[in-house]
């Protein structure tokens, strides 16, 4: 396990990369939604509430359920694609995909979010501070100090400086 230990950093970066991409991709397909989107007037017709973890990291979201009349004049009842604060009996505006329209969100609610992204370079941000900061161990580098006090970097000699 301690052989792992110096590559923590890598994974902070690892999975701080993927969940800005993954992020990026949501917010892409999210924009993309809305440009195709056609928007109609509805209302909150009822909020279905999931928990999710346990005890303490017990959490509840809220999905609306939406009802609105398609531009071709389909009653359409559905749960939102997305939670919302939305409570019942509120209206708001509905986007929905004219090729599906059970796929609708609530205009406020389309786009995309940015606090992935702000969580996965927070991660990448962790991960490249202990990564080039901390020394664990098998990148220790050996110096010695001139006679004038500056120091100047030089290979170890075997056995010294290498972690073991």
């Amino acid at each position: 396990m301690k052989d792992l230990f110096p590559y923590l950093p890598l994974l902070f970066v690892a999975f701080g990369l993927v969940i800005v991409l993954v992020s990026i991709k949501g917010i892409i397909n999210g924009r993309r939604f809305v440009r195709q989107a056609q928007r109609v007037q509805g209302v909150v017709s009822d909020v279905r509430t999931r928990f999710t973890g346990q005890g303490e990291r017990l959490r509840a979201n809220q999905w609306p359920v939406l009802t609105f009349t398609t531009l071709e004049g389909q009653e359409i009842t559905t749960e939102a694609a997305t939670t919302s604060g939305l409570g019942t009996g509120d209206e708001t505006e509905v986007l929905y995909d004219p090729q599906d329209p059970t796929m609708a969100v609530p205009a406020e609610n389309a786009g995309g979010s940015y606090g992935g992204i702000v969580v996965g370079l927070i991660a990448v941000v962790i991960g490249v501070v202990f990564f080039g900061f901390w020394d664990g161990g098998s990148r220790s580098g050996c110096e010695i100090q001139r006679p004038d006090g500056s120091f100047e970097s030089v290979a170890c000699p075997p056995g010294i400086g290498t972690g073991g």
